[in-house]
């Protein structure tokens, strides 16, 4: 549907994607976005219904602009690049990649990427339950370090960082003093790949302590049911 001087939905959203890029959501308001395009607020609002869900579906918009993996049958690659994709997205869309943390999904796209991972950890053998439990917390996970990384929390340390550590008392933290020279040649690529891979093997080992959980529940079982009364 278009409204004034032909701007449809698509239109005002790629508007609206381009000024929260620019400008940040500090910037960002139906009433800005309504003046750059020569639209009344109220048409934006006919179109979305809300300042909320303009704001969704500019999360979905930015994640669209990602090539994102399709499910194959390696559950393991698939984890992998749906994290390098969101990573990617942090760097590439900062001042938007914080909205993925605001709304349980965002759109089409966003419910596509969760399908990759969703089928990622049925495909690993966990039950539909963890699958639930353990896809949320692959996204928090991913999504707070994409993020911690975009802001510079992996930055390479400074001088004044270093400084800083040195003077730590050595009674209290020995193992941060320790670990200062290989802080500073952190690979924050390789951290990132290390991370994701911990959290991967995190999932084989939950997933293989649960079938000898099961085993040894069956083995129990059915040790009291010959045991003599």
């Amino acid at each position: 549907m278009s409204g004034p001087r032909g701007l449809d939905r698509k239109a005002i959203l790629d508007a609206a994607f381009d000024m929260l890029s620019r400008d940040g959501e500090v910037g960002f308001s139906v009433r800005k976005l309504g003046a750059s395009i020569g639209v009344d607020p109220m048409t934006v609002l006919h179109h979305f219904g809300s300042k909320d869900e303009l704001l969704r579906r500019i999360a979905d918009r930015a994640l669209a602009t990602l090539e994102l993996p399709l499910p194959s049958a390696d559950w393991r690659a698939d984890l992998r690049k749906v994290a390098l994709a969101y990573r990617d997205l942090a760097h590439r869309h900062p001042r938007i990649f914080y909205l993925h943390f605001r709304f349980h999904g965002t759109g089409p796209v966003d419910r596509a990427s969760s399908e990759v991972v969703y089928r990622a950890l049925r495909s690993a053998g966990l039950p539909d339950a963890e699958v639930a439990a353990l896809g949320l917390g692959f996204y928090a996970f991913i999504l707070s370090y994409a993020l911690a990384q975009a802001e510079g929390l992996l930055r390479p340390m400074t001088d004044d960082d270093e400084a800083e550590l040195r003077a730590l008392d050595p009674l209290a933290c020995p193992a941060t003093l320790v670990l200062i020279p290989a802080l500073k040649a952190l690979d924050r690529d390789a951290a990132f790949d290390a991370s994701v891979d911990a959290f991967i093997d995190g999932v084989s080992c939950w997933r293989k302590a649960r079938i000898l959980r099961q085993q040894s529940r069956t083995q129990n079982s059915r040790a009291r049911i010959g045991a003599p009364a």
